[in-house]
C-alpha cells in the first residue's frame, strides 16, 4: 500500500529512506563531472564514517537522489555533512554565494525491502524519464552499473540481488528485466511507502486534553463565589453539598 499526506521527520536506527536533495532554485549544480565526483567521494567518507548502507544513487544536473538504511548516526547528520561538505566545495570552486540547496533534503520513509526495487528502479530510470538517454545502464552516474556487474563495495547490492534469487546469475539476469519495466508511480511525491501498519506507525501519538485541576472543574459548575470557596476549603455542610451535586452533574 502506497500512502500520501504529510509526515514528520521520522529518524529511526536502521531506517530505509528515499531521499532527494535539489539545488537552490533547481539550478544546475553538479554539471561537471568533478562535481558528481565530489559528490560520491563525500557519500563514501560518511558511509565509512558511520555505517549506513547505500543501495542506490543517481546523481542528476540540478539534483540527487539516495536509497540508504541509517546506521550509528541518524540521517539528518549523514546529510548534514554530505550537504555541507558539496556546499563548502561548490562555493570555493564555482564563484558560488548563498545557499546551494533548495531547503531541507526530502526523506521518504521506506517500509522494507519489499518496496526497495520498486523506488531502486524509480532512481536508476530518473535520466531515461529526463529522456538523458534511453536505457538506464546507458547513464554513467547511477549505481544501476553495480547490480548489473555484481561489483560490491561501495553500493551494497547483496539485499536487493539475494531477494531475487540466491542464485547470483539468475538474480542479476531478474534485475535487469525488472529495470526494463516502466512504473507510473511518482514516488518523489509520496511520503512514505509501507503498508497501514507502517502508515499507523509513523503517524504522531494522539495528544490526550489536559486534566482540569480543581478550580477549573468548580469554576464550570457555575456555583456561586462564596460556595466555590468554601468547597475548596473543604468546609460545606452536607446539604450545600448534596445541593451542589445535581448542579455539578449539568442537572437542574
Amino acid at each position: 500500500m502506497i500512502f500520501l499526506g504529510r509526515k514528520p521527520r521520522v529518524e529511526y536506527a536502521g531506517a530505509i529512506y528515499h531521499v532527494i536533495q535539489r539545488g537552490n532554485n533547481r539550478e544546475y549544480i553538479f554539471e561537471r563531472d568533478s562535481d558528481k565526483h565530489f559528490l560520491l567521494r563525500e557519500i563514501e567518507n560518511r558511509k565509512v564514517g558511520t555505517g549506513f548502507l547505500l543501495y542506490g544513487y543517481v546523481i542528476m544536473g540540478n539534483h540527487y537522489h539516495l536509497v540508504l538504511q541509517s546506521g550509528e548516526q541518524p540521517l539528518s547528520k549523514v546529510m548534514h555533512f554530505i550537504n555541507g561538505s558539496f556546499g563548502r566545495y561548490y562555493i570555493s570552486n564555482c564563484g558560488r554565494t548563498g545557499h546551494v540547496f533548495e531547503g531541507r533534503y526530502k526523506a521518504i520513509p521506506v517500509q522494507n525491502e519489499r518496496y526497495l526495487l520498486a523506488v531502486l528502479r524509480y532512481v536508476h530510470r530518473n535520466p531515461v524519464r529526463a529522456g538523458i538517454c534511453r536505457r538506464a545502464p546507458n547513464y554513467l552516474w547511477s549505481s544501476d552499473k553495480f547490480y548489473r556487474s555484481n561489483q560490491k563495495g561501495f553500493v551494497d547490492i547483496d539485499l536487493l540481488l539475494d531477494m531475487l534469487s540466491t542464485n547470483r546469475e539468475r538474480a542479476i539476469n531478474q534485475y535487469i528485466a525488472f529495470m526494463e519495466q516502466e512504473d507510473k508511480v511518482d514516488y518523489e511525491q509520496l511520503e512514505a511507502l509501507g503498508d497501514e501498519t507502517f502508515a499507523l506507525k509513523l503517524q504522531p501519538p494522539k495528544e490526550e486534553p489536559a486534566r482540569k485541576n480543581l478550580d477549573q472543574i468548580l469554576k464550570d459548575t457555575g456555583i456561586s463565589p462564596a460556595d466555590y470557596e468554601l468547597v475548596k476549603k473543604k468546609a460545606l455542610g452536607k446539604e450545600t453539598s448534596f445541593l451542589l451535586r445535581p448542579r455539578m452533574l449539568g442537572k437542574q
